[in-house]
């Protein structure tokens, strides 16, 4: 039996640690080629150890003696930072993972679809703010395009078995941490507060997009994208335990839905595996987890993140998408870094598109079908939302 070859980008990553653990269970299917990390060196040296990769990329060349010293293997290829990462792309996989957190996954992502010919992904900022280019350059290169989000990949599921007409998707949200708390509860929260999702064990920048549920109006522009419908067919619901992943319903008035546990595990092997079946014996579903679900549609202006996002697809400005992730990625890493509060991120982020897009003014630059555009106006926003928060906060 042939192997299927496997390069995962951002393999120390919650995406990269559950695919791997994936691989483990398999290693008879999947061979794995490329593995990328960024700082967390020791995590990459022992994942190359084990897994034997044709090559490997990290950030910084001052780690290169170290990681040669510690790597067993005198086969592996050893590539440095960006550039490093474009390279890795470059070169052909059976399946490629880009599970790089950020808008910084997005180049190496454009270069794995010409290079490969299944993309699965993880990283809904770079859908966010390159969705169009994305799905031209796959269609393009006749590459498929899987989604990894527990949401995307339910959906996506639930539509390729069916030729029904869709009515509305709906995108499930545990409401996060402070799923009800009061305007005074959310000024006293904390770092290590945000970064406690009550379901999911996540990444502390995903964790805090999901207590802003940020994460879900990111969400509905990926969802927009990856399925070709309009934003007003895109719904939201709050879904506690995140047991339901997406719901489907169509003009004959029924609905379907995806039910699973709050676990990455079933949508990596759903598109690494995808189109076979597979068994997935370390997750058996009990019909008992579907006692008690409930589902709670929401006034979407009662929640700053989505009816930010509504206000910019709405607007039809190519390059809002782009302000919203970027100012977003800086504002969360600011709280991150104690230098704003939680009740700040969004505040920041809104005026960091006011503020960047009346920089841009009548400028006609296409900022979604092309890269160096969209990582000028990334660099731009960053820069800008930086100079707001050292001036306001």
């Amino acid at each position: 039996m042939t192997k299927l070859t496997i390069s995962i980008f951002g393999s120390t990553g919650s995406v990269g640690k559950t695919t791997l653990n994936i691989i483990r269970e398999n290693k008879e299917k999947f061979d794995v080629k490329i593995l990328t990390a960024n700082n967390n060196i020791n995590d990459l040296i022992l994942l190359a150890n084990e897994f034997n990769p044709d090559a490997i990329c990290f950030a910084n060349e001052s780690d290169l003696d170290l990681v040669k010293k510690k790597i067993n293997s005198n086969k592996i290829e050893y590539y440095i930072g960006e550039i490093g990462l474009l390279e890795c792309a470059k070169i052909t996989s059976d399946i490629v993972i880009a599970g790089i957190v950020g808008l910084a996954g997005l180049p190496p992502l454009l270069e794995s679809i010409k290079n490969s010919k299944k993309v699965c992904i993880a990283n809904k900022e770079c859908f966010v703010s390159a969705g169009s280019l994305i799905v031209n350059e796959a269609k393009k290169h006749k590459t498929q395009i899987l989604p990894l989000d527990s949401e995307h990949s339910a959906i996506y599921q639930i539509l390729e078995n069916t030729n029904n007409t869709v009515k509305d998707i709906y995108l499930t949200a545990s409401g996060g941490p402070f799923y009800k708390f009061s305007k005074d509860e959310l000024l006293k929260v904390r770092v290590n507060d945000a970064v406690k999702n009550p379901n999911w064990v996540m990444g502390k920048k995903i964790s805090v997009d999901s207590a802003t549920l940020m994460n879900k109006g990111l969400e509905i522009i990926e969802a927009k994208h990856l399925f070709n419908i309009d934003e007003s067919k895109i719904k939201v619901v709050i879904h506690r335990q995140s047991i339901a992943h997406g719901i489907v319903s169509f003009e004959d008035n029924s609905f379907l839905a995806a039910f699973g546990y709050p676990d990455m595990t079933h949508p990596i092997k759903y598109a690494i595996f995808y189109p076979n079946n597979y068994n997935n014996k370390s997750q058996k579903m009990n019909i008992d987890l579907l006692n008690n679900l409930s589902f709670e549609t929401i006034n979407e202006e009662e929640y700053h993140a989505l009816r930010l996002v509504r206000s910019v697809i709405k607007s039809d400005d190519k390059e809002k998408p782009i302000i919203l992730n970027s100012s977003n990625e800086v504002a969360v890493k600011a709280f991150l870094d104690n230098k704003i509060r939680f009740v700040d991120i969004l505040v920041v982020v809104e005026q960091s598109i006011e503020y960047v897009s009346r920089l841009l003014g009548n400028e006609t630059i296409n900022y979604s079908d092309n890269l160096d555009n969209i990582l000028y106006l990334d660099c731009l926003t960053r820069q800008k939302t930086g100079e707001l928060i050292k001036l306001r906060f």
